[in-house]
């Protein structure tokens, strides 16, 4: 057994899996399968594994940009109502049409309503 690939496998798998855990989580998409999928490839078939999986997560993870909390400060993806990581609102619902928006909006982006 060559020691120094091993242990660069394993560095490398940790770290894909600690990347992929982080934005996985901000992006509200199961990021505990990914980060096992990640250390599993890369314990079981190589650093190959590893980027093959760190690929295929980029590929299929959901799109779009991550914001910041005005809670907790952590990323999370623009789509989501509440925060995955403190569960706080980031964003608040119009009364009239039911659509997200900011926080911070007095009037609603998609029907011109005024919030309380």
């Amino acid at each position: 057994m060559n020691w120094p690939v091993f242990i660069g496998t394993i560095v490398v798998g940790a770290v894909s899996a600690w990347w992929i855990f982080r934005d996985a989580r901000g992006r509200d998409y199961n990021p505990v399968i990914w980060a096992v999928a990640c250390v599993f490839s890369a314990l079981t078939v190589s650093v190959f594994g590893t980027l093959a999986v760190v690929v295929i997560y980029l590929f299929l993870r959901p799109r779009g940009e991550l914001f910041a909390c005005p809670h907790c400060s952590k990323k999370y993806i623009h789509n989501l109502a509440f925060c995955p990581h403190c569960g706080k609102p980031v964003k608040k619902e119009c009364l009239k049409c039911h659509d997200l928006m900011e926080l911070d909006q007095d009037v609603c982006p998609h029907c011109g309503m005024r919030s309380a």
